[in-house]
């Protein structure tokens, strides 16, 4: 009996001091409202993780473009050559961290760019972007193209100038993208890439 005296005493220690705890309904408000914060948290969290695919993927084709230019300037200013003979680009000599893909294989992770040339002066790459399903296009072109490559119509590059274009493709059909004069950017940009 003395153990249940103490329990009472103790009971009505703490109904005197104020201390009964939680009641279920502050629980429920407390609940509430870690649920409306994480309503608004999840959807944000996930719009900027998607822009930091966008963002990844656009830096890794300036890399690209710059491990690229290298291969250009030390190859007597030309693109020939590039692809190696297989379907890893030779472009992978110069370590930019990034795996380079020619011919029919895509781009569909991150770090990773299909690259395609032709006549030596005419260069398209391209990324994709896992969490927005975007392909980001640069195209390089060293001398006057007298094809339409990737998309770029006579009024993105009037006269079939020369220069760096940027473009994309939102959102891609399949889970990757490949670099080919007929893939079908929109929005290129002399500048850099257009809004994404």
């Amino acid at each position: 009996m003395r153990h249940v005296e103490r329990l009472r005493a103790r009971r009505l220690r703490l109904e005197e001091a104020g201390e009964e705890g939680f009641t279920l309904i502050e629980l429920l408000v407390v609940l509430l409202i870690i649920g409306i914060l994480l309503a608004i948290a999840i959807p944000t969290f996930l719009s900027v993780t998607k822009t930091a695919n966008n963002t990844a993927a656009q830096a890794n084709l300036q890399t690209a473009l710059t491990g690229a230019d290298t291969y250009y300037t030390s190859s007597n200013q030309t693109y020939a050559g590039l692809y190696g003979g297989t379907t890893t680009s030779s472009i992978t000599a110069i370590d930019t961290g990034l795996t380079y893909y020619s011919g029919a294989t895509p781009s569909t992770k991150a770090n990773q760019i299909s690259v395609w040339t032709a006549n030596g002066s005419e260069l398209v790459m391209a990324a994709y972007a896992p969490g927005t399903k975007d392909c980001w296009i640069i195209v390089d072109l060293k001398s006057v193209s007298t094809l339409p490559v990737a998309g770029l119509t006579t009024t993105q590059d009037p006269g079939g100038a020369t220069g760096t274009f940027y473009g994309v493709i939102k959102p891609v059909a399949t889970n990757g993208c490949v670099a080919s004069t007929s893939l079908a950017g929109t929005g290129y940009q002399t500048t850099g890439f257009p809004a994404g």
